[in-house]
């Protein structure tokens, strides 16, 4: 080195010791910047990192804006992920060279790739398997093995194990959980992995079936965290493996055999109930309501394939200790084009997360070209990758919209991290979800959803950032630092209402205004008041209901199928029905006249024969004569049994007005109108030491009173509605939410 050169470095190093102390404070006042992460199909962009976004302080512009609260905390994240499948993992297991089978592994679970965190396998055959149906204990017909002699897991050895043996080692913070399509054929009705429904005999083989599945996986390096009885137990496919499970059963199978024999065991995987869609929010809370099955189950398992996925928010209300899994939601050409696909993959991790999902599951993680191999069921679906072979008869991969929808969260939002309050612009507009993850830093997941660019500030405490996000274009930013400053309720649009536990946890019920719509409500003077109701409660009228005599009523609506009039909810025989005849639209009527004028005060809907034929909301309205209707005195969500509570009323005329449009037909099997018995007294509730009342006031106005039950036992209170006192029946772990707005 010369002599100059040493010079010229003495000088560079005695600046930065005069300079680096103001330099450095000068730095600490200035906001750190925030890390922009774009897919954008119509660019060909995908997950690119583009220039950091400043932030600044002071008085922010007017315009759209996203409001982040990191001091509102919520769910704790599983994960992000799809399913290793038979045929998915047949694919790349087998399909692809090793060097082609790493590469996909690195950037499906790698933090070099997208860091998927979150596997939901199936046990055994499901509608994607190369070879089948098979089961870990397969039988010819006619044959039992009630001590399981014949169980083995070798089936997986070949090509699965080794697949999640490695994405663990890729990612260590990987969940794994489990579910059956079906159990052995043995164990069913049907003698096959096709249709029926369990044997009464079999309750107890399934359970060990299920214990000695989870201590194969152990043994062989993949722990289970989580399993689910069976997938989809409202629905029996006649082509490949599934089971009908009613609630019922399941609760039975649960609190009798499942839960204890991984407590005797001394298992830990928790055991999630349901696993189908949105639209029966009652059959998770049939395990919840029973004090004998409700400390075996570990929360609910969710599918998006029916109702709305605000029902996950409305079940965690209803019983707010027990949280929530989307667990599959596949993507298909079904949805349209590529970005309609990315559309729908981006809606799903941002919808589900904000309606309390500790975790995201897409589907199927691959298949080929021609959307398989399949085994009877789905021939539209999408895998995360598609492994495909080329006219040289090389095998490679190739990544979806799928891949670049879930790793917009799954890159940046790690497991343990927790989900964070951000309003929204809402469907149309620019949607998102906001995460805190267990090192501080910050992620918000963004999509716009408008067929236009959209212009919008980020307000996070006193610092806010702008942003134009092209349409149907994708963005996580992330940031490091503490929020300096509140934010706006008003902004946030929800209100937090936490409860205590007897252990020393905290319950947190979260309400907006547009769980409105998901509540029943009766009108009450000027006074819309709502209430819920979780699976397990009632509320009753002061003195007991009865069915009020059908013998002069006539029935009528405003369409009907020609071979299902709506005479048929009259005749008591529950397998005719009335229906509309085509999908139901907003608008549809059903009308009863009672022939004189009744006192009633509940009007039950029975559907429950026709799965996913309720009504999609429902307003109903009384009329002394048929024509002038006045205002509605109910409004609700529709149900397979749909119970219409009001305070007591006297007409004539009833009217049932359906408030959404769905490809099912409305239909009914029975309706029946309830009055007061009478003579019969009226009674009220005692006071109950474990119920705790707190209330809220929403930014629109609306009041809310919710009631929380932390103690063992079923608490009883009462319900004012206007000039009656109803008692209210609440099951032990659950929460009653009661609004007041004006009408």
């Amino acid at each position: 080195m010369s002599r100059r050169r040493l010079g010229v470095g003495l000088v560079a190093v005695l600046s930065l010791i005069a300079f680096c102390p103001a330099e450095a404070s000068a730095a600490a006042r200035r906001p750190a910047g925030v890390s922009v992460f774009l897919t954008d199909l119509a660019t060909k962009t995908y997950l690119a990192r583009r220039p950091t976004v400043s932030w600044h302080g002071g008085t922010a512009p007017a315009g759209p804006a996203i409001t982040v609260d990191s001091r509102r905390r919520y769910q704790e994240i599983t994960g992000f992920g799809a399913s290793f499948t038979d045929s998915s993992a047949w694919l790349v297991g087998t399909r692809l060279d090793r060097g082609q089978r790493d590469a996909v592994m690195r950037d499906l679970f790698s933090d070099q790739g997208i860091g998927l965190s979150f596997l939901r396998q199936p046990m055994g055959a499901s509608d994607f398997a190369v070879n089948g149906n098979y089961s870990y204990d397969d039988l010819p017909a006619g044959r039992t093995d009630p001590s399981l002699a014949h169980f083995s897991i070798d089936h997986d050895r070949a090509y699965v194990i080794p697949l999640l043996q490695q994405a663990r080692r890729l990612n260590p913070e990987l969940t794994v959980m489990a579910t059956p399509w079906s159990p052995p054929g043995w164990m069913k009705t049907t003698d096959s992995m096709i249709g029926g429904t369990l044997r009464a005999d079999a309750y107890q083989p399934l359970a060990d079936y299920f214990a000695k599945f989870l201590e194969g996986y152990a043994a062989a390096g993949v722990p289970v965290r989580y399993i689910t009885p069976q997938n989809e137990p409202l629905y029996v496919p006649s082509g490949y493996p599934g089971m009908s499970l009613s609630a019922e059963q399941q609760n039975d199978l649960i609190k009798n055999y499942l839960g204890p024999a991984l407590r005797d065991r001394k298992l830990r995987t928790g055991i999630l109930a349901y696993d189908h869609n949105w639209d029966v929010i009652g059959y998770p809370e049939t395990m919840y309501a029973d004090p004998a099955s409700t400390g075996f189950v570990t929360g609910t398992a969710w599918h998006c394939y029916g109702g709305d996925v605000r029902a996950q928010s409305v079940s965690h209300n209803d019983y707010p200790n027990k949280p929530a899994w989307q667990t599959e939601c596949s993507g298909g050409t079904w949805e349209g084009d590529e970005q309609a696909g990315f559309a729908a993959g981006m809606g799903l991790v941002i919808t589900s997360t904000r309606d309390w999902a500790k975790g995201v599951v897409r589907w199927n993680m691959a298949l080929d070209q021609n959307n398989g191999p399949t085994n009877g069921g789905c021939l539209t679906c999408r895998g995360v990758v598609t492994v495909a072979q080329d006219a040289a008869g090389h095998w490679s991969y190739a990544k979806t919209v799928d891949y670049w929808a879930l790793g917009h969260a799954s890159k940046f939002v790690r497991p343990g991290a927790r989900r964070i309050a951000s309003s929204s612009l809402g469907a149309g507009d620019v949607q998102d979800v906001a995460f805190v993850n267990p090192d501080g830093s910050t992620a918000l997941v963004a999509f716009n959803s408008a067929t236009t660019a959209k212009t919008f500030r980020v307000q996070w405490g006193g610092k806010w950032f702008t942003y134009q996000l092209p349409a149907g274009a994708a963005a996580t930013f992330t940031w490091t630092g503490t929020q300096h400053g509140t934010a706006d309720p008003a902004a946030i649009g929800s209100v937090d209402i936490p409860l205590d536990n007897p252990d020393g946890t905290r319950a947190l019920i979260s309400y907006d205004s547009g769980l409105l719509a998901h509540q029943a409500q009766v009108r009450v003077g000027d006074q819309w008041l709502g209430y819920t109701l979780p699976t397990g409660a009632s509320l009753t009228p002061p003195a007991p209901a009865v069915p009020l005599p059908r013998d002069a009523w006539t029935v009528s609506a405003s369409t009907s199928n020609a071979t299902e009039p709506p005479s048929n909810v009259l005749d008591g025989d529950p397998a005719t029905r009335w229906s509309t005849g085509r999908g139901m639209q907003a608008g549809d009527w059903f009308q009863v006249d009672l022939g004189s004028s009744q006192t009633f005060n509940q009007v039950v809907l029975d559907t429950t024969a026709s799965s996913g034929d309720s009504p999609r909301g429902y307003q109903l309205f009384v009329s002394d004569d048929g024509t002038n209707w006045g205002q509605p005195v109910a409004t609700g969500p529709g149900s397979p049994l749909t119970r219409i509570l009001i305070p007591q009323v006297t007409a004539r005329f009833i009217r049932v007005v359906n408030q959404g449009d769905a490809g099912n037909w409305w239909s009914m099997h029975e309706l029946n109108v309830l009055g007061p018995a009478a003579g019969a007294a009226s009674a009220t509730s005692a006071p109950h030491g474990g119920v705790q009342r707190k209330t809220a006031v929403l930014p629109d106005g609306t009041q809310l009173l919710v009631v929380y039950n932390s103690g063992r036992s079923l608490a009883t209170f009462d319900v004012p509605w206007g000039e009656s006192t109803y008692t209210y029946r609440l099951p032990s772990g659950a929460a009653a939410i009661f609004t007041t707005r004006q009408g």
